[in-house]
């Protein structure tokens, strides 16, 4: 779906009656919001985070849309879709689609994919601690 169809249709759940008075409650200009819908315009990611951020929509999600979008057509099998995340008690769950994680799968081995959710369990200190030990293990190979 497109950046302008996803914003029309939250707008439309909001009961906009006029562009002016949802560009008002979007913080931009009536302007933009009409080359927005109208014309494809795919802003900055501060505006689209606004956008997502005023009318409910996953931020993440519609500016890896609008990147998504820009990109030429031969270059666009390299993004992968993105998914709605999903929330329980202020953590993500399912943060990948179906699509990406055939995606990973093929790219990556089952033991790097566990290291990965390893390391996403493992605190911020640690995870400094970790890149360290990977930087110097790294730097002791190439040098020995």
């Amino acid at each position: 779906m497109k950046i302008s169809e996803s914003i029309k249709q939250a707008l439309d759940k909001k009961k906009f009656k006029n562009l002016k008075d949802a560009a008002t409650f979007l913080d931009i200009s009536p302007e933009l919001l009409r080359v927005i819908l109208n014309k494809g315009h795919l802003p900055k990611d501060r505006t689209l985070a606004t956008i997502a951020s005023r009318l409910g929509l996953d931020k993440s999600g519609l500016i890896l849309a609008a990147h998504r979008e820009k990109v030429p057509a031969d270059v666009k099998g390299f993004f992968l879709s993105p998914s709605a995340t999903h929330y329980k008690e202020g953590k993500r769950i399912f943060p990948l689609s179906s699509e990406q994680s055939d995606y990973l799968g093929k790219i990556l081995s089952p033991v790097e994919i566990q290291l990965i959710r390893k390391y996403r369990q493992v605190t911020e200190e640690g995870k400094t601690q970790i890149m360290g030990f990977i930087e110097y293990t790294y730097a002791a190979k190439r040098n020995g």
